[in-house]
């Protein structure tokens, strides 16, 4: 994250240096480090000497002039002389840093303290560099506005000639969208004219527009999770947090609120974990508060359970009034979760909902009369929204009880692992936690390759 942060200091500082503007540290009355501005023309523009900030982002806010005199207003001259703007142009790469909500929250992380020590990097950063933040964001915003328009039977997005198109087509259309039939080159004989066709030079300005907006209507109207307690919103828990709503899955987890969360951290708690992290804590408290399946010993602090299996001692000391909720969220967010750990909770619930020990009863497709492997692991994948093509399981060759399981994530990726009759919990958590990892590294390649074939397409028609 330093890095994240240094590259954003640098690219802050490039315009500072345009606006002829000199960054200080000084200290206030409160002894507190903060930061002030020098005109370096002298003429201590709006009295802006005399201001003290706190953090990057209030330079920021407070330069409204000079960011629409040197960047917005260049561009719009530009744009008025039919310039075509190539996507790494230094102005548009500013008009987009400036209008960047993950540029904005780094921006009002860095205070004058934090600064300091940021500066001590003596790394050489490039355009390149920023680019690769914004281009990361935009990323994220196609695929929340592909999502959602993919909910809607009349709406299409299309790009051509380094535009993005939000169309609406009439409804005796809609088979043939369905069918992939109507594309860039022929989508204006299939409009709807009752609605205007809307461009867009980025997916974030689409999000920024409308998007975000209707996501916000859909979550008053649409159901987070199905009867089965599986995600069943067209966008993942983890964009529905990066969109700001993560909060909202707040009344799947009842006992959390009621015992856990103080009043004042309900809208900042869900932030800060995965759907598996929140079931393995509504779980916990469950068995406490409920079931009073686990036992807190006065006398010497611990928790235990009543029954052999595991629990989430952290949630309960928070419950319990025996850690503050900053130490908790610090404990956790200082610490990335392992792949194992996401899966656990998956694994111990299937087994216990199935009252099962081991896999004895399970086989390959094509074994008779006994529960199915792949059944299993699609089930598992399923509950950790793991998007797959393919399950299939085979005996292994020569090895009686031994089966070998095969996911495809795509027609061209695919993963195999063992399983083995006796396998318990741990086994399973084991081979989930490898699909969660593959599956990591196929999604982080397939957008690296989309990024990769959307650069081509810009530059070359550039």
């Amino acid at each position: 994250m330093d890095r994240k942060k240094a590259v954003v200091i640098n690219f802050f500082n490039e315009l500072l240096d345009l606006y002829e503007f000199e960054l200080w540290i000084d200290i206030n009355s409160n002894s507190e480090n903060i930061f002030r501005l020098n005109d370096r023309q002298g003429a201590n523009w709006s009295g802006i000497e005399q201001d003290e900030f706190s953090t990057l982002a209030d330079i920021v806010e407070r330069l409204s002039s000079p960011h629409e005199d040197y960047i917005y207003r260049s561009l719009e001259e530009r744009e008025d002389a039919n310039e075509i703007i190539p996507k790494n142009d230094w102005d548009l790469t500013a008009k987009r840093f400036l209008e960047s909500n993950t540029v904005a929250k780094i921006l009002s992380e860095i205070d004058a303290k934090e600064y300091k020590e940021l500066m001590k990097q003596k790394e050489k950063f490039e355009i390149k560099d920023i680019l690769e933040i914004l281009d990361t964001e935009e990323n994220f915003c196609k695929s929340v506005c592909q999502k959602y328009v993919n909910t809607m039977s009349k709406e299409m997005l299309l790009e051509k000639n380094d535009k993005i198109l939000h169309i609406y087509i009439e409804d005796e259309f809609i088979d043939l969208k369905e069918q992939n039939l109507i594309n860039p080159d022929n989508y204006e004989q299939y409009l709807d004219g009752n609605f205007e066709v809307e461009e867009y030079n980025f997916y974030k300005e689409l999000y920024d527009s409308a998007i975000k907006n209707n996501i916000a209507y859909d979550l008053n109207d649409l159901e987070l999770f199905d009867e089965n307690n599986n995600w069943a919103f067209y966008i993942t828990f983890e964009e529905l947090k990066q969109v700001g709503y993560g909060f909202m899955v707040k009344d799947h987890y009842p006992l959390l609120e009621k015992y856990a969360i103080p009043e004042d951290k309900q809208f900042d708690f869900y932030n800060h974990f995965t759907l598996e992290q929140l079931d393995d804590f509504e779980d916990s408290l469950q068995k406490y508060f409920i079931e009073g399946s686990i036992i807190y010993n006065q006398n010497d602090g611990t928790l235990e359970a009543k029954e052999h299996y595991s629990f989430n001692s952290d949630i309960l000391r928070l419950a319990c009034g025996l850690i503050t909720y900053k130490d908790f969220i610090d404990d956790y967010t200082e610490h990335t979760i392992s792949n194992f750990d996401l899966a656990l909770p998956k694994v111990m619930s299937y087994f216990r909902e199935n009252d099962i020990k081991n896999l004895m009863d399970y086989g390959c497709d094509s074994d008779e009369g006994l529960h199915k492997l792949s059944s299993m692991y699609k089930e598992l994948l399923d509950k950790s929204n793991i998007p797959y093509f393919n399950v299939s399981t085979r005996d292994k060759e020569g090895s009686d009880g031994k089966f070998i399981t095969t996911i495809s994530f795509d027609s061209n990726t695919e993963i195999e692992f063992e399983t083995e009759a006796w396998n318990g919990i741990k086994a399973v958590t084991e081979n989930v936690s490898s699909i969660y990892e593959n599956y990591k590294t196929f999604y982080e390649n397939s957008i690296k390759n989309e990024v990769q074939n959307d650069r081509e397409f810009e530059y070359d028609y550039n």
